[in-house]
């Protein structure tokens, strides 16, 4: 059974292996600095390949020093070639860049413009930040095709749900961001869209029929290999008429002889995460390693203990000393991340982020946002400018929120801006009856993930003359919003999407964007509770 763990015992590890282990992991640690962690998978595992998260970056000048300690650490114990470093900017509400970085919008966003030029403009300027920063590798974009609503992890990250469009512009995003030298790796095969399991907590199931997968989930990864994508994510997902016994990641059948053979995929494969549940709980993570490697991965991420890190590199060890691993599998996978790493640079010379390619983000940043920000109902498009404003928030929150702020300040402080002038207060959906009279303000805006549906919130945004909801997560259940006013699909709780709807209904600056996705029509007999009460 594929959930079998080795025995443990004492291993010595040649220097010889130790680089070949080394330089296929790629590995996190906790701090913004090099810390003790960092230093010992450098000096003493050899580790060639790292993973930042937003833990590890703070702001440019930081991030710039990391990542240039870690290259000057890795040359000073011996390695030839780049460290490659990584991380998951896939914009919108998954980014990893800090906060004096203009941010972009994300997939769902972008998949709302249908305009796979801007997708492109896009994987370039985010390129450009994250070379300036010092990342040569970006684990983006998402190809996965969200065709369930219920999917707790993926949902906005996706494009949409038609394959086509998926393709066109997830392949433009990868081609802005590869000539630019940063390497785009799309991400999760051979998809992740049609599950209502997080990965991350549990081993998702997919049962569709391999006829169902070539007209779907595998279009976007066809058409990413052809336009040159480098890199290849996995996911931990069993799909049942593909390998019944083995999640995609540690299955050979679907790493070599699906994505290697059939669709003749050259690049490097890496692993998600290994010490996600799917895994961690399943076959273990030093096991997963192994028989990722065996599968056909060519690196294996291990994003954060130390702990399962080395228990990674001893079972590969192990794996070589007992012959079920052969060297000659490593040293392929080697060679593959070796081609990768001739094509970036590790120079901190090239590090910089001037002030014009700032102010060319921030431009990008606005008009993105309003080519991407989708109008569901507009039935009073000229509204006065309002001397106050009542922002409610729904306490709700998807597993996936962009980090920063908490949302209610964030949300407050985002209008004040585009309202200069207007007195603006928020509070949180449960507080309404003790902290805001609604009914007194000249605007009420609704900012909710649009999951839940609460009878009450709906009579009031029926009964205010100048109402709006600002759908910040998946719009699916956006019809049962429709006696308000205004609603407006950003896709995403982020500062530049609050913006462009809010400048849309002040300063009659209309949202470009139509759905990505398709929203099934809700009866009229429906009532709020029924739909919202189960979700």
């Amino acid at each position: 059974m594929w959930n079998d763990r080795p025995q443990g015992g004492g291993t010595v590890i040649d220097s010889g292996l130790r680089d070949l282990i080394g330089q296929v992991l790629v590995c996190g640690f906790a701090k913004d600095m090099l810390d003790d962690h960092a230093r010992r998978l450098i000096e003493e595992h050899h580790v060639g390949n790292i993973i930042l998260f937003s833990r590890n970056i703070h702001h440019v000048e930081q991030v710039q020093k990391l990542t240039a300690d870690l290259q000057d650490l890795a040359r000073a114990n011996g390695q030839t070639h780049p460290l490659l470093i990584c991380t998951d900017q896939e914009n919108g509400l998954v980014r990893r860049l800090s906060p004096d970085v203009p941010g972009l919008p994300g997939n769902m966003a972008v998949g709302a413009s249908h305009d796979p030029a801007l997708s492109y403009q896009i994987g370039i300027m985010t390129g450009k930040l994250l070379a300036a920063c010092g990342i040569n590798m970006n684990l983006a974009p998402v190809l996965d095709i969200n065709n369930n609503p219920e999917n707790p992890v993926i949902g906005v990250r996706s494009y949409g749900d038609n394959p086509q469009e998926v393709s066109r512009l997830g392949t433009r995003m990868i081609q802005g961001l590869q000539e630019t030298g940063v390497i785009a790796c799309a991400k999760h095969f051979p998809g992740h869209g049609d599950t209502q399991v997080d990965s991350h907590l549990d081993l998702p199931i997919i049962r569709h029929s391999f006829e169902r997968m070539q007209r779907t989930e595998l279009v976007p990864f066809e058409a990413a290999i052809d336009s040159g994508v480098r890199a290849v994510m996995t996911a931990h997902i069993v799909f049942e008429q593909l390998d019944p016994e083995r999640p995609a990641t540690i299955s050979p059948t679907v790493l070599t002889g699906l994505l290697r053979e059939r669709l003749g995929f050259e690049g490097m494969i890496t692993t998600d995460c290994l010490e996600m549940n799917a895994i961690a709980n399943g076959v273990g993570v030093g096991r997963g390693a192994v028989m990722a490697l065996l599968a056909g991965a060519d690196m294996v991420m291990i994003s954060h203990r130390l702990d399962r890190q080395e228990e990674a590199i001893l079972a590969i060890a192990q794996a070589v000393h007992s012959h079920e691993l052969p060297v000659a599998r490593l040293e392929e996978a080697v060679s593959r991340i070796a081609q990768l790493k001739a094509t970036v640079s590790s120079s901190a010379s090239s590090l910089d982020m001037p002030d014009d390619l700032r102010a060319a983000a921030y431009d990008l940043q606005r008009q993105s946002a309003r080519a991407c920000l989708t109008p569901l109902v507009d039935q009073e498009p000229h509204w006065p400018y309002p001397r106050r404003v009542a922002v409610v928030i729904d306490p709700y929150k998807p597993h996936m929120v962009a980090a920063g702020l908490d949302p209610l300040d964030r949300t407050v402080q985002t209008v004040r801006e585009v309202l200069p002038g207007a007195v603006v207060e928020g509070v949180a959906y449960d507080h309404i009856a003790q902290e805001l009279r609604l009914h007194e303000a000249d605007w009420l805006l609704f900012v909710t993930a649009g999951q839940k549906v609460d009878p009450d919130m709906i009579d009031q945004l029926r009964r205010h003359g100048h109402s709006a909801v600002l759908l910040v997560h998946t719009p699916y259940k956006w019809p049962m919003f429709s006696p308000a006013k205004r609603v407006y699909a950003l896709y995403e709780n982020t500062p530049w999407m609050i913006q462009a709807a809010v400048r849309a209904l002040a300063f009659q600056e209309s949202g470009q964007g139509h759905l990505p996705v398709m929203v099934e029509a809700i009866s009229d007999d429906v009532t709020p509770k029924e739909l919202g009460s189960d979700d």
